[in-house]
Order: C-alpha cells, then sequence, then structure tokens
C-alpha cells in the first residue's frame, strides 16, 4: 500500500491490510509497526491512536482471522452422516490454512497473549464452539466430552494444515497423498468414536 493510498478516516483498516501484507513477507516475527506506519504513509506514531501497541495491531488481525474462519465453517454444506461432516469440518479448516498462510501464522502466533485481547478469545472459542456443533450427533450429549472431542478434531486438523503449510507432508506421502491426510485422520479417529471408544 503507497502512502496516501487509504481513505481518510479508515487508517486503523489500512494498518491491518499492511499488517497482514507484512507478515505475508517477513513472517508474525520480522513485522514492525514502524514498517506498517512507513508503507500506508503516516507518522510513526499514529498506528498507536487505534493499537496499544504491536500485539494489538497483530491481534486485530487475527481476530479478523478467526472470524473469516467461522464464516467458513458456517458455509460447510451439511453432510447428513456424521462422519462425514467432522471430516468436511477438517478439510475446510486445512483449505483455509492453505488459502493464505500469513493469516494463518497470525491467527497462531507465539507472540500473542490472546488473555489480553478479549474479542480474539471470543473468536477463536465460536471456532471451538462450530466443532462442537458439527461433531454433536457423533458425540452425544455428554457436554464435557463433547469439548473435548472438539478439541481433539481441531488438534488433528490444525497439526496437518500446520505440515502442509510448511512444505513438511509431500515428501513423506506425495503430493496426491498429502490431500488426504486429514481426511483419513478424521475417519480413522472417529472411528474410535463410532466403536465407544473413551480413550
Amino acid at each position: 500500500m503507497s502512502k496516501g493510498s487509504y481513505h481518510h478516516g479508515d487508517l486503523r483498516s489500512a494498518l491491518l491490510e499492511v499488517t497482514a501484507q507484512l507478515v505475508r513477507e517477513k513472517g508474525a516475527r520480522g513485522f514492525s509497526v514502524s514498517e506498517a506506519a512507513r508503507r500506508v504513509g503516516v507518522s510513526i506514531a499514529a498506528p498507536y491512536r487505534h493499537f496499544d501497541d504491536r500485539e494489538a495491531m497483530l491481534a486485530a488481525v487475527a481476530t479478523r482471522g478467526f472470524a473469516e474462519l467461522q464464516q467458513v465453517l458456517d458455509g460447510i454444506a451439511d453432510p447428513a452422516d456424521p462422519v462425514a461432516r467432522a471430516v468436511a469440518t477438517a478439510e475446510v479448516y486445512v483449505d483455509f490454512a492453505r488459502a493464505d498462510t500469513a493469516r494463518f501464522e497470525v491467527m497462531f502466533a507465539a507472540g500473542i497473549d490472546k488473555e489480553r485481547h478479549p474479542e480474539l478469545l471470543e473468536c477463536a472459542g465460536q471456532v471451538q464452539s462450530r466443532l462442537q456443533d458439527a461433531l454433536r450427533e457423533l458425540v452425544g450429549d455428554d457436554a464435557a466430552g463433547l469439548v473435548r472431542r472438539a478439541a481433539e478434531l481441531w488438534s488433528i486438523a490444525h497439526g496437518v494444515a500446520a505440515l502442509l503449510v510448511e512444505h513438511r507432508l509431500a515428501h513423506v506421502v506425495g503430493a496426491a497423498g498429502a490431500d488426504t491426510v486429514v481426511a483419513g485422520a478424521v475417519r480413522a479417529w472417529a472411528r474410535g468414536l463410532d466403536s465407544g471408544s473413551t480413550g
């Protein structure tokens, strides 16, 4: 984004766009407020009218990412089979991660303390809720079990997504096989639920 290219009064949105762009180029650790300000064409102090600090800028981008993930999960066609629903949820998650790896990196950046950013924490919690909804028929009415199983599904999907984003799967299972890993993993996990496993 070049100097003066943002609309007056919309500096916050312009800074978020540039933050995402910088993370795409340099990673979350390489992002700086001063570089974001330079690219937008404002003083180094200007971003602090909208964000408390560097972490707050990254947290705002992460919050937007979780909101976008919610929308994607909401848009899944609802398969009648509960195992197929779990697989579809995991596949959509992986596709979301691969579609914009910078966004995905910021959403889970180790330097962001979610406890300091309630909106981010809430958005992440909404994703957990959507995973729970996808598993409700498969798991049943056990509230604590549903939370745990949704966390397990998230862990499977996130693990595969991270390996794919980092290009660490294709050399093991081949390019075609990499695209089917998450479905296979979720089906194997779900078979354990179907058989009444409580492990």
